[in-house]
């Protein structure tokens, strides 16, 4: 599993809901690998915001496929929300090496 990961600050005179139209996805793609995306402010700082995509079905390899694919839709998203927020301080995708329940114990 992949994940995508983006912090960025959303400008002074713009919240959350105002953000979220102009980043809605204005189409989507059949076998989009980014299976869930999550949204999350920061609860001391709610103008931080963090997203965090999965992508349960692809490998690094994939990355360069389903990004030509997606491209377009991206560079539409990013021209309505670039006057929303700043450039993101972290933009990244991550291979997942371990996934944990810290409420279990974990054994080796």
């Amino acid at each position: 599993m992949l994940i995508a990961a983006m912090s960025r600050r959303l400008n002074d005179d713009v919240d959350y809901a105002t953000f979220r139209k102009a980043w809605l996805p204005d189409e989507t793609v059949p076998g989009d690998p980014r299976t869930r995306v999550f949204s999350a402010l920061n609860v001391e700082d709610p103008r931080e915001l963090f997203t965090l995509a999965l992508i349960e079905h692809a490998e690094p390899a994939d990355i360069p496929a389903w990004m030509a694919r997606l491209t377009p839709i991206e560079e539409r998203r990013h021209e309505r929300i670039k006057h929303l927020v700043g450039e993101p301080t972290l933009n990244a995708v991550y291979q997942v090496v371990a996934e944990d329940d810290l409420s279990q114990p974990i054994t080796e």
